[in-house]
């Protein structure tokens, strides 16, 4: 059964809109004044830095920079001298002036990237942003299904578009790439785990999914994933020779010490357990502690919901929220992930029922990238992102319990 039939429902049974203060229409109007909001205050930030040429407001897109300086020094020596930081340092300069951002991706990340230095980089930042927005739009609209007749505005002003499109990160494609896996995953085994494969330009963030295809006993999908993966990492390595391995784990070490243990701006925009806690004092050793606590118990939740056969709409939520969870050093960008599970749970909940409470949790989830980005811009608040990722798994759980409790805990595409 496909999600878009699964979800058709809704709209037959009536639900769509929601009861009481929180309706569609306040849905709609809401986010179209932030959406108005976010376009103003981004042609105000675009037209001070290059209208008025003021260098102290950073560039738009300012870690594309990064990537696009580091595909430009691929070119033209080789492709370890993007992990080479003096080379890199140099090649930034006309794009970020006094600002240095070190290029810490895998070689499979620069094999994607390799061709953007062809163009101009505002060319290749404008191209690759369209690109994420059509992707991340699609899969938003595919996860929604039966509930897409309003969407398209609060999709757009989602402040976890606007804050990778700021940085020019990729947090959409690695978003739309794990939305794709977890819609596919009951349908079709192989192309699920051709889109696991993709992570691995940023394969921390495919740390959960063996959990999953392990709980769920997808073996077809395992067995996809390694395959693809493995394909994935030699075509990189035929293509760059082996010595890009190594360039790339030095430059690792380098970026670990540097940025995400010690670097104090780096850590303001991490809205992880580790970060909050380095950012407040706390020793790396027992950050890293406290932090694989809570990563342990989050994933131990993930588990035992994955091994309890619950609904589509909860297990793809969980795997995105619980990824997030477990990072030990991610950026406010990537809280774009957060789009999936609000999508998901938006339709569980006209479906299924839900309380104030996770309505209002789901609301405060869909607003905290912007919360992440005001704690960088301002560095006069904390992150508080690991607070609402907890109780945004919490009430997935609940549901789940509550589905259970009830004797409903999954459906024919659940139990696939």
């Amino acid at each position: 059964m496909s999600v878009a039939t699964e979800n058709a429902a809704v709209c037959a049974r009536g639900t769509g809109t929601v009861i009481g203060w929180f309706t569609a229409e306040r849905v709609q109007l809401y986010a179209a004044a932030l959406l108005i909001i976010e376009c103003a205050l981004t042609a105000a930030w675009w037209y001070c830095r290059w209208m008025q040429q003021d260098s102290t407001i950073p560039t738009i897109g300012w870690d594309f920079a990064v990537f696009w300086s580091a595909s430009s020094l691929a070119q033209l020596h080789g492709p370890a001298a993007a992990y080479d930081w003096e080379l890199l340092r140099a090649a930034e300069i006309p794009l970020l002036q006094n600002t240095f951002g070190p290029f810490a991706y895998p070689p499979t990340y620069l094999f994607v990237i390799y061709p953007i230095a062809a163009m101009s980089f505002g060319l290749a930042l404008l191209l690759v942003s369209a690109i994420g927005v059509a992707l991340y739009l699609y899969i938003v609209r595919a996860a929604l299904g039966g509930l897409h007749s309003r969407w398209l505005i609060p999709a757009l002003a989602f402040p976890g578009i606007w804050a990778a499109l700021l940085a020019g990160q990729n947090s959409l494609f690695t978003a739309s790439a794990c939305g794709a896996a977890l819609l596919l995953i009951r349908r079709n085994a192989v192309a699920s785990g051709a889109c696991i494969a993709l992570l691995c330009v940023k394969p921390q963030f495919g740390v959960l999914f063996p959990l999953l295809l392990l709980c769920e006993r997808r073996w077809a999908a395992i067995a996809s994933a390694a395959g693809f993966s493995t394909l994935f990492a030699a075509i990189v390595g035929l293509s760059f020779g082996i010595e890009i391995f190594p360039a790339f784990a030095r430059s690792m070490a380098m970026f670990r010490e540097a940025v995400a243990e010690h670097g104090d701006y780096a850590l303001r925009g991490a809205p992880t357990v580790f970060a909050v806690l380095r950012t407040a004092g706390v020793s790396v050793a027992h950050s890293y502690v406290i932090h694989a606590v809570v990563a342990a118990a989050a994933a131990g939740v993930c588990a035992w919901l994955w091994s309890t056969r619950p609904r589509l709409a909860l297990s793809a939520s969980a795997l995105a929220v619980g990824t997030l969870i477990v990072q030990p050093y991610m950026i406010y960008y990537d809280l774009a992930w957060l789009a999936i599970p609000i999508a998901l749970l938006s339709v569980d909940m006209a479906l299924n029922g839900s309380t104030r409470l996770e309505k209002l949790i789901v609301v405060i989830a869909w607003l905290i990238p912007a919360h992440g980005l005001l704690v960088v811009l301002t560095q006069s608040m904390m992150q508080v992102a690991p607070l609402v990722l907890l109780a945004l798994l919490g009430i997935i759980a609940h549901r789940h319990l509550r589905a259970r409790r009830d004797g409903r805990p999954g459906n024919a595409a659940a139990a696939a």
